[in-house]
């Protein structure tokens, strides 16, 4: 019995020779696969077009990219250092990967989150003019809405308010909502129309096109949202939490948002577009130039609906972010609300139009720079991020996350 055990449990020394030298042959046949790769990297690299390219980018957001002169006065961003290290390191490279690494650490030495570099894209690398003639004909309709891009993503609150003492469920998705006590709170996961596959479906119509379809989804949230409020002031709450920790933003559809929770009258300087009056690419030598933005900025203004009246708080964390940035901005600017949580991710003002693209035609990446910027009522660039009137430990235990909102709450209330 025990010899039949022991030759079942193992194989024979000769299989075990033959797995062995399987595997080092495999092993061997992937080492020249990847020799081969880096050798034939080599030998194709062409360092003039990764410098060329870089030049070019420099020249692009001396022009386009809306942070490059806070990134140089208030983060102390040396260009002219930058540019030496960066043309240093590409020109001692001999391979596409060492050049993509330095382009990635010039690219990330911003830490901006609307600055990126991506895959290369058949996209137009300036934003388009604002005088551009109208299309001879309308969009084409749309088949389904998955082909319009709209996706289901999830809704579900990220802070654990169903631990909550006494937290009842009000509503769900698109905009779960609950009661715990004289406490409403209601999750915004997304200011993107596009991130809501159900209600794109039920809006939807044979003949739609894009825009036609967009603004339907985005009166369909708006019903939505609303309906979440009515239902929480229905159940008595007395203060509402709007949670947009993880949003990572949008559309403009923030703006038509941001009326519901207020009576106010808000006010904020409207987002800065780029509009250089001189050639600015001598900033890259560390010489002063003139502005990357024209005139000074207006001032934006929303109605409140007062759909919400009573007190208000935002929970915002560090991907809080872009749109959702706005969301929080123009309440705590107006005064209108308490922000509770985190400084938020600091992705500010982004892309308008589309634009904010820049193609790396030789080598075949594209990089994203935001041609706006949004500031502060203190003058700070959102790019920032914005900092909550309440700090709560977000990166702790859900436990010890409801104890510190509790508290929160009754000095508040004090």
């Amino acid at each position: 019995m025990s010899d039949t055990q022991s030759g079942s449990a193992s194989p024979p020394k000769a299989s075990r020779k033959t797995v062995r030298r399987v595997f080092r042959w495999i092993g061997i046949g992937l080492l020249s696969i990847v020799l081969g790769l880096l050798g034939w990297d080599v030998v194709t690299f062409d360092r003039g077009a990764w410098v060329r390219d870089f030049e070019a980018l420099e020249a692009a957001m001396a022009k386009e990219y809306a942070n490059l002169d806070w990134m140089v006065e208030h983060r102390g961003v040396d260009l002219a250092m930058l540019d030496r290290d960066t043309r240093a390191s590409l020109g001692s490279a001999f391979s596409r990967v060492q050049a993509f690494l330095a382009l990635r650490r010039f690219v990330r030495t911003f830490q901006d989150p609307h600055f990126k570099l991506t895959k290369g894209a058949t996209r137009p690398s300036a934003p388009p003019s604002p005088n551009a003639p109208p299309p001879e004909a309308p969009s084409a309709p749309v088949a389904t809405c998955a082909a319009a891009g709209y996706e289901a993503r999830a809704v579900d609150y990220r802070f654990p308010f169903k631990k909550m003492p006494g937290f009842t469920a009000v509503r769900e998705a698109p905009f779960p909502a609950g009661v715990a006590g004289e406490l409403g709170v209601i999750r915004i996961a997304q200011f993107g129309e596009n991130k809501y596959l159900t209600m794109c479906e039920q809006v939807f119509a044979a003949g739609m096109d894009d825009t036609a379809l967009r603004l339907a989804v985005r009166a369909k949230l708006q019903d939505a949202l609303q309906a979440a409020i009515g239902a929480l002031r229905d159940r008595g709450a007395q203060r509402l939490l709007v949670d947009l920790t993880g949003n990572g933003g949008g559309t403009e559809w923030v703006s038509e948002a941001v009326p519901l929770f207020t009576g106010k009258t808000l006010r904020r300087s409207e987002a800065r577009i780029i509009a250089p009056t001189c050639d600015r690419t001598p900033i890259w030598k560390g010489e002063k130039v003139c502005s990357i933005f024209g005139d000074p900025p207006g001032t934006a203004t929303l109605e409140g609906k007062g759909v919400w009246k009573g007190p208000l708080l935002v929970l915002a964390d560090r991907g809080t972010a872009s749109a959702s940035e706005d969301f929080v901005a123009w309440l705590k600017d107006n005064q209108a609300a308490t922000i509770l949580g985190a400084r938020t991710a600091g992705a500010g003002c982004g892309y308008v139009n589309d634009g904010g693209r820049f193609e790396l035609r030789e080598i075949g990446f594209e990089v994203r720079m935001p041609n706006c910027a949004r500031f502060l009522a203190d003058g700070t660039n959102e790019v920032e991020g914005i900092a909550p009137d309440i700090a709560l430990p977000l990166d702790k235990s859900d436990e010890e996350k409801i104890q510190a909102l509790t508290a929160a709450l009754a000095t508040m209330r004090d």
